[in-house]
């Protein structure tokens, strides 16, 4: 027993040329400056704590926790490093690395939801939500919106890595469907001016989050219209009696969801209707929009030329002073928000910038620059508006002279916009299946691999694009490892005459011969392990 036990938790140390890094290792991201200060350390005192490894060959090893040290190891040129070697199987492996990993200090939210996933959804693993939280430290409602995080689309993945978003706006993003991800995205960025240049920055997550309610999820709650108003749009009638509101269908909606429209154009022709009659009611009602610069061209105020009054808020016994948003003011007037995420509510603002109350710390406009401003704002707008116009009168005019069936060129277009929205994983099994690249997933950059994709693009003719076609639209079915009755992969095999009971008995064949030859070889070892005279 002591001798199994010895074996099993081996100290040595061993080339960095025997070692690989695990292509389960959750670790997304490497700080190089954090790596370059670790290999310096490395140099001067070496390296401390030793490397969990487990053998994969007789002389090659996978480092199961500390790819962040073999890569500064690497930096330091150090020949040889610690570790510790284990005998562990595929999910025991899976398993030490994310419990690892969730419990590192510093993880990005998405890595620590990536762990999340993978250990509920590993085979030979048995975990759920409860014992998760658990194993982490942490409570089930965390673990839960954590594994929410997973449901991104790639493009939104990478920019969270990437920090452009905060963590309660990615949450927010992947609440919504897939094909609604990305409007969401381009929403949290606000555009601004300055000095006569446009650039963006990322809206606080509360008002993400009221843009997502009233242009994705159209949330009736707190619509700024009457909903048993029948005049505002006549031919729709009223959102009390409209059968296409979640809340007047309980059999086809849940009765505990907020109560919602279904129909978006209805929705926001509403939300017109409404600003238009507001202002024509009440001429003197200033427009304003949430967006930074001055808005001039249509006579809307911009975030920066008026003040958003809180008057609700009382001092009280507070010793607190109140903060110029909540006193009011004698220049205070009403405003409709016509552009931003509280569209169509009435607010209160100041927007007089002689105002000693809320303008007494900004310096004065300078109207010269404003004119200026507002003037290149113009002449953007019409060249953007002119541009778009052009583009869509060439794009009729190519419908117009396409052919049947599709030239080469035509074929490659396809492909092209198919594969520019396909997810980054699917993108290197795709260079995979062709023998594109080589290497494990963690020696094979993202940049390779639509190197290797546009290689194929270019040497394919018109039959194997037509292929290529049918394998990109069946990537995703063919990873489904429990497919629906629709499921169309089979269906496209059997309309194709490819015998799928046949595929099956194949595969299971291989797996059993597999599983067989693993057997042998874990005898093997306890052979050579009882031979061995204890220590």
């Amino acid at each position: 027993m002591s001798t199994a036990v010895r074996i099993n938790n081996e100290y040595r140390n061993l080339p960095i040329a025997q070692l690989q890094e695990s292509p389960t290792n959750p670790r997304r991201r490497f700080d190089e400056h954090s790596l370059t200060e670790l290999a310096d350390s490395f140099k001067t005192q070496g390296i401390l704590e030793p490397l969990l490894v487990r053998t994969i060959e007789d002389d090659k090893f996978e480092v199961v926790a500390g790819a962040r040290r073999l890569r500064a190891a690497k930096l330091a040129a150090l020949e040889t490093v610690p570790v510790r070697v284990v005998e562990l199987s595929d999910a025991a492996c899976v398993e030490t690395q994310l419990v690892e990993n969730i419990q590192r200090e510093g993880v990005h939210p998405l890595e620590e939801a990536f762990a999340f996933h993978a250990l509920l959804h590993t085979d030979g693993l048995q975990y759920d939500i409860q014992t998760l939280a658990a194993k982490a430290g942490k409570s089930p409602a965390f673990v839960a919106t954590r594994l929410r995080l997973t449901e991104l689309i790639p493009p939104i993945t990478e920019a969270f890595l990437a920090d452009q978003l905060g963590v309660g706006h990615a949450l927010e993003i992947a609440k919504l469907p897939e094909g609604e991800q990305q409007r969401a995205f381009d929403a949290a960025f606000r555009p601004t001016w300055n000095g006569g240049k446009e650039s963006r920055v990322l809206l606080p997550v509360r008002e993400l989050a009221a843009w997502i309610e009233q242009n994705i999820l159209l949330s009736l709650d707190s619509v700024p219209f009457d909903k048993s108003d029948e005049t505002l749009a006549p031919d729709a009638g009223s959102c009390a009696n409209c059968p296409k509101r979640t809340g007047h269908n309980t059999l086809l909606f849940d009765a505990a969801l907020k109560d919602s429209c279904t129909d978006s154009g209805c929705y926001k022709n509403k939300l017109d209707k409404h600003i238009e009659r507001q202002i024509a009611e009440r001429p003197k009602l200033v427009q304003i929009t949430s967006a930074w610069g001055a808005r001039g061209v249509s006579g809307v105020l911009g975030r920066n030329r008026y003040v958003a009054l809180n008057l609700s808020a009382k001092n009280g016994q507070s010793k607190t002073p109140l903060s110029p948003h909540q006193k009011p003011c004698k220049q205070m007037s009403e405003a409709i928000v016509v552009e931003g995420a509280e569209r169509g509510h009435i607010v209160k603002v100041c927007a007089d910038p002689t105002c000693p109350v809320h303008f007494a710390n900004r310096p004065a406009p300078d109207p010269e620059q404003m004119a200026e401003e507002r003037e290149q704002r113009r002449k953007e707008l019409e060249r953007q508006k002119l541009e778009t116009t052009v583009r869509h009168r060439i794009l009729a005019g190519v419908l117009k002279r396409i052919g049947f069936p599709l030239d080469r060129a035509g074929l490659v277009l396809v492909a092209s916009a198919l594969l520019n929205k396909l997810e980054p994983i699917r993108k290197e099994v795709l260079a995979r299946r062709h023998k594109l690249i080589e290497g494990t997933t963690r020696e094979v950059t993202y940049p390779q691999v639509q190197q290797a994709i546009v290689k194929l693009l270019r040497q394919v003719d018109e039959a194997a694009l037509s292929k290529l076609l049918i394998e990109v639209a069946l990537l995703e079915v063919a990873d489904q490892t429990s497919p629906g009755d629709a499921d169309v992969l089979t269906a496209t095999a059997k309309r194709h005459r490819v015998d799928v009971v046949k595929v099956r008995k194949a595969v299971e064949q291989e797996f059993a011969a597999k599983r067989a030859k693993q057997a042998t070889k874990q005898k093997n070892i306890a052979k050579k392990t009882t031979a061995k005279p204890a220590a």
